[in-house]
Order: C-alpha cells, then sequence, then structure tokens
C-alpha cells in the first residue's frame, strides 16, 4: 500500500509534468537563509548550516529526505553579504538538486538592518525510469515496458537555471522576510519515448517573520509564521519557541489552516553554545496519509564564526607641554 502511494504521486507528477513544491522545513525560524538570498550575511560572521530532513518515514521504502547546506558571509567595507546554498531534495525515484550564488545588498538603520538579494544558480533533477512501475506496464524477466510513452525507462536527468531575489529586515530582537524563488520559471526537461516531459518548477513566495519577546533575564519567547504559496496553494506554519538561559531551545509548531492543509504538529528541542547551535524537530503527521507514516525527523547544525572588528582608536595628537 505505501509503495502504490508514492508509485501513484510519481506518476500523476510525470503525467500532469509538474515537479514537487518547495522542500518543506519544520525549522524555518532557524535557518532563514534557506528561504531567502537576501539573508546573506546578516549574522555579522561566517554563518555555516547543514540540515537533514526525513518526511513520512516508512510511507515507502525509498528516502521522501532533503539535505542542505549553506555558507555566507558579510562584507563590510562594500555593505554586503555573499553566500552560497546547496539543496538535494529526494522524492521516491526523482531527484531534484538546487544550488546558487547569492548576492546581498545591506543597509543599516536606527531600527535595525535590510538587506536586499539576488540568488543565480542551476537545478539539476533526475528521475530514474526503470523503477518506475505504471499501472498498465509490463515488468518480467527484467522487462521495463510501461506502455505510456510519457514515462522513461531508464535514470534521466534535466537542468534549468534558476533565479530568486528577496528582502529581509531584522535587529536583535525581531525579523521579517520575503522571498520569490524560480523567477525566470525553471523547467527542466526529462527525455521519453514521446519526445521529453518538462518538469516545470513553479514560481513560490515566501513570508516569514517572528519578534523574540524577553520574558525575564534568562527566558525569551518568539512566536513566528511562514506562509508559502505558488499562488494557486497556500501553506502556513505557526510555532512558538522558547530560548533558556540563552542555551536551551525548546518550542511547537503547526502546519496547516483549515481541513485541507493541515499536515503535523512539531516539537522542537536544540542547545547553543557558543557559535554552535544543534536543533532536533518531530513532526507528528495529521493529515489524511498519518496511517502509513510514522512521522518526519528533522536536524540542522548551525556555527557561527565571529568577525573581528576593526578598532577605531581615533588620532593621537602629542603636545610637549603635556607629557
Amino acid at each position: 500500500m505505501r509503495k502504490g502511494v508514492l508509485l501513484f504521486v510519481l506518476y500523476m507528477l510525470l503525467k500532469t509534468a509538474w515537479a514537487q513544491t518547495e522542500p518543506q522545513y519544520t525549522q524555518y525560524m532557524y535557518n532563514k537563509y534557506l528561504f531567502n538570498p537576501a539573508y546573506a550575511g546578516s549574522a555579522d560572521g561566517v554563518d555555516l548550516s547543514a540540515l537533514y530532513r526525513n518526511q513520512y518515514v516508512g510511507l515507502t521504502t525509498r528516502p521522501i529526505a532533503t539535505e542542505g547546506f549553506n555558507a555566507n558571509v558579510p562584507i563590510a567595507s562594500a555593505s554586503s553579504g555573499i553566500g552560497i546554498t546547496a539543496i538535494n531534495d529526494n522524492i521516491g525515484f526523482q531527484r531534484s538538486t538546487y544550488v546558487a550564488l547569492d548576492y546581498d545588498y545591506r543597509k543599516n538603520f536606527k531600527w535595525g538592518k535590510m538587506g536586499i538579494g539576488v540568488g543565480l544558480g542551476i537545478i539539476q533533477s533526475s528521475l530514474n525510469g526503470a523503477e518506475l512501475q505504471a499501472p498498465q506496464g509490463v515488468y518480467t524477466n527484467g522487462q521495463v515496458d510501461h506502455n505510456d510513452p510519457n514515462l522513461p525507462t531508464t535514470m534521466q536527468n534535466g537542468m534549468a537555471p534558476d533565479l530568486s531575489a528577496g528582502i529581509y529586515f531584522n535587529n536583535d530582537r525581531f525579523f521579517a522576510s520575503g522571498a520569490i524563488n524560480h523567477i525566470a520559471f525553471a523547467s527542466a526537461k526529462i527525455n521519453t519515448p514521446a519526445g521529453g516531459v518538462d518538469l516545470n518548477f513553479a514560481r513560490n513566495l515566501t513570508f516569514m517573520g517572528g519578534y523574540d519577546f524577553a520574558l525575564g533575564k534568562k527566558l525569551s519567547f518568539m512566536p513566528s509564521a511562514l506562509v508559502q504559496t505558488d499562488l494557486k496553494q497556500v501553506q502556513a506554519n505557526v510555532s512558538g519557541t522558547f530560548t533558556i538561559i540563552d542555551n536551551i531551545l525548546a518550542g511547537i509548531s503547526f502546519r496547516g489552516y483549515n481541513k485541507n492543509t493541515i499536515d503535523a504538529l512539531s516539537l522542537i528541542l536544540g542547545f547553543r553554545y557558543k557559535g554552535l547551535q544543534f536543533v532536533y524537530s518531530y513532526d507528528a503527521n495529521l493529515s489524511y496519509l498519518t496511517n502509513f507514516n510514522s512521522g518526519s525527523h528533522e536536524l540542522s547544525v548551525n556555527y557561527l564564526i565571529g568577525l573581528k572588528k576593526k578598532e577605531n582608536r581615533g588620532y593621537l595628537y602629542h603636545n610637549p607641554r603635556f607629557d
């Protein structure tokens, strides 16, 4: 049953020629750079991050998983930030890899900072047609015949350019972010017996924000929200996270806003030590898939290397009358 559900999803994916939506993350409040190139350089140091998400565990023997890595650094002398993002997204027999270089112009204000950024990269998508099985196909004695000219019978790869842009505001207490991905309407062509199928990556808008309230000297609480849409469908996340003694992180998150979009209730736990941050979250699935999986797991590691700021010592004037 689990394998059948995944194969049906993949079959419809190729028939409709639309690729999956953006990778899904629970820990968006701790990994903002994954969503917006305008975040680059906002951390005032060399910011390194890695994330792994295993979604809908047990739904199928094939992985539904996402790996991400990014690094960014400010360039104070040019009021800028630069960075690189790499994401590998797996859904069964399909894999999509995103790699982008990001540039961010940064401006300081009395209330905080603003960044305006762009990202230029590529999307490489592959589909292992030899492992697909269509309902009308023939698969005996090593033969692979889908009886469908729109489905490949071997491993196929496609590549497309990608462009993103965004704006990011923050200070010590709040953050607000807006970004658009796949501005150029990326389309990766997969070869098939009928000539090829285009996997189209729809433009995706992402908005998120949060505010960190001080509840005491050693306790703060940050409510936050994430909204994503391709202008056809909308998904929302609402979260609340605590920071205890500046070292312990704990919180809860809910994904969905009506009966058709409710997906999961998540628990978040992590810690910080100097520049290192480690966070784990578990999603308890609440959708119709709840009978076919045991939930989703997400791990992220962030490490911030602070940059030494040049000390302005001013000018020294020697007056012999006041030795």
